[in-house]
């Protein structure tokens, strides 16, 4: 197991999101913010097998920072799945973002969904954009949860190709 950075404790919000992903990889967190949830995955995969994305270089340096040089996490920069182009990945999460926004990066890139044999995505509002896109789906089964922090309520959703 991966020893955890001072600051790398998730919250009931990304606890349940974790708590949904299945332990195969490789896997993505996209747009993965601070990190904690790729350093998570990493303690539950083998070396090398999960990716964190950030779209711009400021956030990318940023996360390269909070996850420190020894990280197990590989850190691409691009938008959505396209960074994940070519490298196999079996899952991915996408947490953290408006349902509208996460919506828009399945829908972008419909060939790398299409690799996937499982998604996690957790909006933290317009769920109901990310309801609609789930809906549309044929291929995939769905298990939802709901979570409390802060006062706030959060779906999680974890699809599984049939």
């Amino acid at each position: 197991m991966i020893s955890a950075p001072p600051r790398a404790r998730l919250g009931p919000r990304l606890r349940s999101v974790l708590q949904l992903c299945p332990v195969e990889g490789p896997v993505a967190d996209i747009g993965s913010g601070h990190g904690r949830l790729a350093h998570e995955l990493a303690g539950r995969l083998p070396a090398g097998r999960v990716f964190a994305t950030e779209v711009r270089p400021g956030p990318v340096g940023e996360l390269r920072r909070l996850l420190g040089e020894a990280t197990p996490v590989t850190i691409l920069e691009g938008w959505g799945l396209r960074p994940l182009a070519g490298l196999g990945c079996r899952g991915a999460v996408i947490a953290g973002m408006g349902g509208r926004t996460i919506a828009a990066i399945l829908e972008a890139d419909p060939a790398l969904v299409a690799e996937m044999a499982w998604i996690c995505l957790q909006p933290m509002q317009r769920v109901e954009w990310l309801t609609d896109w789930i809906r549309r789906q044929s291929d995939w089964s769905v298990r939802r949860t709901v979570t409390m922090e802060r006062g706030h309520v959060y779906h999680a959703f974890r699809l599984d190709r049939r």
